[in-house]
């Protein structure tokens, strides 16, 4: 277990030329100090596209009246791309019935379906005559349109409140896979607070302990863009002067253990990134305690970019599509320039997490909606 960092006076801080943070306990919410840097190569991953665009095969294409595709529609292989037309009569059209149309289900159609969407291309959302297809959202890539489709989303409505969210596992107080609520503590489906109208979000309810829900990424990533909308009750950016660590998404090694990640919310007041075993933090201590703000009790589009594949280790965060912190080179941390090695994220890439965690012992009520992972930008739903 790990104790707490101590909070130093300011005047104390400034009188160091470099700012180390002690090993704390978990439970009272210190950060994980660590000298070494966990390495394991670089993951290669690659990123599908879905394809360029899918016309949805000639006119008529679709089958026959009142077929709405077979293995003919769409065309041999259109890729589900920007705006699958789904044909002009045949496909969706007046006598067609639904398939060949551009996907029944968000799914681009795997066989007939405006032009067979790519290998998991997404063809269309709910759409019958090829509508606007998003293309292969399941390859990797997002294929066109905007917001990008990525390869897995979560939007909750599927979940019943007061519990766990299907598909995920939880680290809370420590434990991975354990009780949930714990006490005080919980990440639960909730209805209280949801966005764009939906019926259901994912609630973290934490005094400042650690609750997260966790999903592992795919093998071989090194290029993940997480986005996600939030609501919480406490800002980030601009202190306060207590602040220490405080997570609000990340990646890291090992699904059980808090021992070797990349923790991203907020660091001495200032919206940052705490890389651990390292205890490395940015942004550097000009930054500390000021803006850019996230603020609380309003919904805001979250995005982060964890970029392995870069020849510095980069990432980059965005509120509401603007830029609020970037580590693109050593100097951007604080401990010990040139801070941490250009492959800081390697071996980073197993699991995604979402929370909340305070070294700080601060509370948060936290909700999550509209989650999208991909390995290219996703932006913000208009």
């Amino acid at each position: 277990m790990r104790r707490l960092h101590g909070q130093a006076g300011l005047s104390f801080v400034l009188g160091l030329l470099a700012v180390s943070c002690t090993p704390a306990e978990p439970s009272q919410g210190g950060g994980s100090g660590g000298a070494t840097t966990g390495s394991g190569g670089r993951a290669t991953g690659g990123s599908g596209t879905g394809g360029a665009t899918s016309s949805g095969g000639a006119p008529g294409s679709g089958g026959a009246p009142g077929t709405g595709g077979g293995q003919s529609s769409g065309g041999a292989t259109g890729s589900g791309g920007a705006t699958g037309s789904g044909g002009s009569p045949g496909s969706g059209g007046a006598n067609a019935s639904s398939g060949g149309a551009g996907g029944l289900a968000n799914t681009g159609g795997s066989t007939g379906s405006g032009g067979r969407g790519g290998a998991g291309g997404a063809g269309g959302r709910s759409s019958s005559g090829g509508a606007t297809g998003t293309g292969g959202s399941s390859t990797g890539g997002t294929g066109g349109g905007s917001p990008g489709a990525g390869f897995f989303s979560a939007d909750f409505e599927s979940d019943a409140a007061g519990t766990q969210p299907a598909g995920w596992d939880n680290f809370i107080a420590y434990n991975y896979k354990t009780s949930n609520p714990m006490g005080s503590l919980s990440a639960l489906a909730d209805s209280t607070h949801t966005h764009n109208g939906s019926k259901m979000a994912v609630r973290f309810k934490s005094d400042g302990n650690m609750v997260f829900l966790e999903r592992p990424l795919p093998t071989g990533t090194n290029h993940l863009f997480v986005r996600a909308y939030f609501y919480m009750t406490r800002q980030l950016g601009m202190g306060p002067s207590s602040a220490n660590h405080e997570s609000l998404m990340g990646i890291r090694a090992n699904p059980s253990s808090a021992d070797t990640e990349i923790r991203f919310g907020e660091i001495k007041g200032a919206v940052g990134t705490n890389h651990v075993p390292s205890d490395n933090i940015a942004p550097v201590m000009s930054k500390w305690n000021g803006p850019p703000i996230i603020t609380a009790n309003a919904w805001h589009c979250i995005e982060v970019e964890f970029n392995g594949a870069a020849a510095y280790n980069t990432l980059n965060a965005w509120s509401d599509g603007v830029l609020v912190h970037s580590i693109t080179q050593g100097s951007d941390w604080t401990h010990a320039p040139p801070g941490l090695p250009a492959n800081w994220m390697s071996g980073m890439f197993n699991t995604v997490f979402f929370g909340w965690q305070s070294f700080s012992s601060a509370a948060n009520d936290i909700w999550m909606d509209d989650l999208v992972l991909s390995t290219s930008r996703i932006n913000c739903a208009p």
